[in-house]
Parts: C-alpha cells; sequence; structure tokens
C-alpha cells in the first residue's frame, strides 16, 4: 500500500495488559513485556506497515495498575495525534473503566474513533490465543465505526457504558 493519509492511519496505544505480556512460569502469572509485541506481531502476520500505523506506548502495566494519569496520556495521545482513529490495548480488568474515563476526560465532539481491546491470553507464546482476533477485530472497529469510544473484544463491539468488565 502506498502512503496512506492520516485519515486512514491508525494510531496504536499501547498501555501494556495480558495481550502484551509474557507467561512467567515462576510466578505462575503473566507479566508484561518491558516493550510491546504488537507492531513486530502486526507486521509478520497482518502485514500492517508502519505507513498504516502510528505506535504510542503509555506503559506497560497490568490494568489494575492503570492510573487516572496513564489514561490522561492516552488522551494527551489522541488529542496530539494527526490521527482520527486510535487503538488502545489495554488489560481486561479495568478497560471499561478506563475507556468511560477517557470518554470523561474528551470533549462530546471530540471526533475521534477510538476502540479499546486487550485478550484473555498473551498474544506471543500462547497459540491458539484470542489477541489477535481481538486486535483485528479492532483493526476492522477503528476502520470502519462512527467516531466515538468502543471496546472491541471476541468479536463483539460494546460501548463503554454496556458493562462493568470482562471478568
Amino acid at each position: 500500500m502506498s502512503n496512506l493519509n492520516n485519515a486512514h492511519k491508525i494510531q496504536l496505544v499501547v498501555t501494556g495488559g495480558t495481550i502484551d505480556s509474557f507467561y512467567d512460569t515462576d510466578k505462575c502469572t503473566t507479566v508484561c513485556h518491558d516493550e510491546t509485541a504488537i507492531p513486530d506481531f502486526l507486521a509478520k502476520f497482518a502485514g500492517v506497515t508502519e505507513q498504516e500505523c502510528e505506535l504510542f506506548e503509555v506503559c506497560m502495566k497490568d490494568s489494575r495498575e492503570i492510573t487516572d494519569k496513564d489514561i490522561q496520556a492516552v488522551s494527551n495521545a489522541i488529542i496530539s495525534s494527526n490521527c482520527t482513529r486510535h487503538i488502545v490495548t489495554h488489560g481486561t480488568f479495568t478497560l471499561f473503566d478506563s475507556a468511560r474515563k477517557l470518554m470523561a476526560m474528551l470533549p462530546e465532539d471530540h471526533g475521534q474513533t477510538i476502540v479499546f481491546t486487550g485478550a484473555m491470553w498473551p498474544l506471543v507464546g500462547f497459540s491458539p490465543n484470542d489477541a489477535g482476533f481481538n486486535l483485528g477485530s479492532a483493526f476492522v472497529a477503528a476502520r470502519l465505526a462512527a467516531p466515538g469510544i468502543y471496546i472491541a473484544f471476541n468479536g463483539k463491539l460494546y460501548l463503554p457504558t454496556d458493562q462493568e468488565g470482562l471478568h
């Protein structure tokens, strides 16, 4: 694909979560990578190029550790981007809560299409998993949905007010 304009380019805002983690056998739990593995996955398995996707890494945290300051950083990244379409990768425990917080921070007429997604299993190192499917669903939603804030998960598209969480 040749040089896409920013109307079609998607900003990927990374906050960590299981989707961007590995399984630590010593701790018997998932632990966030030091830096995101998502762009490598997208390039290798989905053919998503740097011309199609702009990366902004806010943090690499379990979602239960995400602070209001982190969500403000997500908001700032979205507002300062030239893109109008965004995917926020996030842990599943507080995904809906963070989407609602972002909704309260942005002006009502923000004109952005923002899709949160996450996974119950890590993107890398677990097969099969839900991560690639959820990430792909988020890309489709970001490309096709009207401006607003959404959650793409398990083949469904939710509004932040639809439910409390995924657990």
